[in-house]
């Protein structure tokens, strides 16, 4: 693992301001309706500066960033956020995934190659929860270093993940461990390299997170061994498949020297 320039504050600092919310604010939603949502304690700004972002579910409501690169102007920038926000919202409600590792290896030391495919099909359009997303405008809104941030909350969360994240040297040992246990739920870690740019490697981390779900569903291994001119080529693929429902990114790990991502997901079978 490259290095990683850690927040100078202490991390369960840090992790226990997120999770606080002793009180909640009333926010309008589309048609004037006002609804109670949870009260941010840290500021976005924050958040995002100390790359370690909690967004759990706390009172039916669960935090969604959404992320977009700068656009012609801020109004269209926000909008997309705001698109990006809702595809994680779909998630929520069902998702169909698969992934297929195709691997070739002959008898000679350069006859080998490998390939990896996935797809990811949300089962419902996710311009049905734009509207849900609630946000308020003057707190929840961060341009900064090429990217424009909406944090937004989206209400209907009826199963709430119950765990405890442990720092370990400032770093979530869920990032050092590729791996988390959350009861009643499966959990899946994810991870990309810089993509050039935060919403980029933003999606393709937590959906490497959701593809690592995919074995826990089904797998199924074929094998095929064919004569090339002569040569022995073995051919292997791997391909899992399945459905999940509920969803969440509940934290997210960013390293400040090379803008990787790490993303922590709970989700179930459906």
């Amino acid at each position: 693992m490259k290095n990683i320039l850690f927040y100078p504050l202490p991390f369960f600092v840090i992790l226990s301001l997120y999770l606080s919310c002793a009180d909640s604010a009333a926010q309008k939603v589309p048609g004037g309706r006002e609804i109670q949502v949870p009260t941010q304690t840290v500021s976005l700004e924050e958040s995002f500066d100390s790359g370690y972002w909690v967004t759990r579910p706390q009172d039916a409501f669960i935090t969604i960033m959404g992320i977009a690169g700068r656009r012609r102007n801020r109004d269209e920038s926000i909008r997309e956020a705001l698109a990006d926000a809702a595809r994680k919202a779909a998630l929520y409600h069902g998702v169909y995934a698969e992934s297929t590792a195709v691997l070739n290896q002959g008898s000679g030391s350069l006859d080998y190659f490998s390939e990896f495919f996935y797809q990811i099909s949300p089962l419902n359009s996710h311009e049905a929860y734009i509207d849900a997303l609630v946000f308020d405008e003057t707190t929840d809104i961060l341009e900064k270093k090429g990217a424009v941030i909406v944090r937004t909350q989206y209400s209907g969360v009826s199963d709430i993940p119950l765990y405890e994240t442990r720092i370990e040297n400032g770093v979530p040992i869920w990032v050092k461990d590729h791996n988390a246990d959350i009861p009643g739920f499966l959990a899946g870690v994810g991870y990309s390299g810089n993509r050039g740019s935060l919403q980029k490697t933003y999606t393709a981390s937590y959906e490497a997170a959701i593809v690592s779900l995919l074995p826990m569903l089904s797998i199924m291994v074929s094998n095929e061994v064919i004569d090339v001119d002569g040569s022995k080529l073995t051919g292997n693929i791997t391909k899992s498949e399945g459905e999940l429902v509920n969803v969440m990114i509940l934290e997210t790990w960013i390293g400040k020297n090379t803008n990787s991502v790490w993303t922590l997901i709970a989700a179930k079978a459906k």
